[in-house]
């Protein structure tokens, strides 16, 4: 009887050690395939994401991926709404909360996307973006002509962190919030002219694009692939800023170079770079716009 009780015990911690050393490679396996997509190899990334749907199904690293690589943006937030309901412990919660509070956005639903922002400056103040989020929440509730909301959630935000400089939107009379010193806000700073749209969802590249005004441009990217390079287009015009796609011969290989916006100053350009940084975790640099 003994033999039998030592014999079971044995092997539950073999099954248990084994679950684990699945969960991390699992977890190595979903993070080398986010990466890839942050490096835009599509190509790759989605062999690889075939290969880990039959190795972890229902994986919620797995389903995000899915999500950031599908082109039909309403299909992505099916999928992240899985995620809100089915992995509500994940990691992939905070992200998806972002993802659908952007993608209400985009759509003019501000009452849609305050909820998803809120949710994720609420019970996940350490994300990474949440400087963003907070940015475009208070947006979303100025646009949705929701003041007093906006006030009370600006309220609250401040006192939750009292040590991070939110960039405020100046329609909002930082009078009404009592209590609250100036310090806690960043300075206002000059604004700039915006530019009139470069270039449109779905433009083809043969078509005529704007010239840029600005001295200064952003390039967010460098694809051998035009679909690739339209796919990051798009997100970045998801939150608001402008592209254009420029096509650029370098050894004889086509490259498709995102461009997004132009700018007065580099500083101006910076200040951008910063926000897509933080927003979508794309990495840009200002050039000059000849």
């Amino acid at each position: 009887m003994r033999m039998g009780k030592t014999r079971l015990i044995k092997i539950s911690l073999l099954v248990i050690m084994f679950i684990g050393s699945l969960s991390s490679t699992s977890a190595q396996d979903v993070a080398g395939l986010l990466s890839l997509i942050q490096l835009g190899k599509m190509d790759t990334a989605k062999i690889i994401l075939t290969d880990l749907s039959y190795k972890y199904p229902g994986h919620p690293g797995v389903r995000y991926a899915r999500a950031i690589m599908q082109d039909d943006a309403l299909v992505a937030a099916g999928i992240y709404k899985d995620i809100l309901r089915n992995h509500a412990g994940s990691e992939y919660v905070a992200p998806a909360l972002m993802h659908l509070g952007e993608y209400y956005y985009a759509q003019g639903l501000y009452v849609q996307s305050r909820q998803y922002f809120s949710r994720l400056i609420r019970y996940h103040p350490d994300y990474p973006e949440i400087i963003n989020a907070v940015n475009l929440t208070l947006r979303a509730g100025i646009a949705s002509r929701q003041m007093d909301s906006v006030y009370i959630d600006l309220a609250n935000i401040l006192d939750q962190f009292p040590n991070v400089a939110f960039d405020i939107p100046e329609e909002l009379d930082l009078t009404r919030l009592p209590g609250h010193r100036q310090s806690t806000m960043n300075p206002p700073q000059k604004t700039i002219p915006k530019a009139a749209p470069i270039r449109s969802l779905g433009q083809n590249l043969g078509e005529t694009n704007t010239i840029p005004l600005g001295q200064f441009s952003l390039q967010a990217g460098a694809f051998g692939s035009y679909d690739n390079a339209k796919r990051l287009a798009d997100q970045i015009e998801s939150i608001g800023y402008s592209t254009r796609i420029k096509e650029r011969t370098s050894n004889g290989k086509t490259l498709f170079l995102i461009m997004v916006g132009d700018y007065s100053s580099k500083t101006a350009a910076l200040s951008v770079a910063d926000m897509l940084d933080a927003a979508l975790g794309i990495p840009s640099f200002p050039v000059a716009n000849n």
